[in-house]
């Protein structure tokens, strides 16, 4: 299988679309049929998939994080809590702006969270999201353990 690091991934040879995409076309991946796909794992595989991004960013400090996630448009972050840890996401990539469908949506992004938070602080982390436009909420928000 192909493998890119982060690098090779944000490089484009794009002169005049340059890098941006409308978030329509990052939905349409996102919320393609995973399950027919992956099968009941759907979640966990994306859950899976942010964890393994928040590793190779290998980020140092939590402001790391947060810039990083400002600089590539996946949301405002910001701590909103401390005991237990809670970090809100505003504006979210996947979510904002959807309907309410009784389900959390951000399994991507409470996985890339957990992978950054465990190179942080050298501890396993989970991440699990409490609050959602999925869920009917203006934001993101998840629930983090640290291990």
């Amino acid at each position: 299988m192909v493998s890119f690091d982060i690098n090779q991934l944000s490089t484009s040879n794009r002169k005049e679309l340059c890098r941006d995409i409308d978030i329509t076309v990052f939905r349409l991946v996102r919320f393609m049929d995973l399950e027919r796909y992956l099968g009941r794992g759907a979640h966990g595989v994306l859950y899976s998939a942010g964890k393994k991004l928040g590793h190779e960013l290998n980020p140092k400090t939590v402001e790391e994080v947060v810039k990083f996630c400002e600089d590539y448009r996946i949301g405002k972050v910001e701590i909103v809590g401390e005991n237990p840890l809670q970090i809100r996401v505003g504006e979210c990539i996947t979510c904002s702006g959807l309907p309410e469908c009784g389900e959390p949506l951000c399994w991507f992004e409470g996985g890339f969270i957990a992978g950054c938070l465990e190179k942080v602080f050298n501890k396993k982390v989970q991440a699990k999201e409490t609050h959602c436009a999925g869920l009917g909420h203006e934001f993101c928000q998840f629930e983090i353990k640290i291990l």
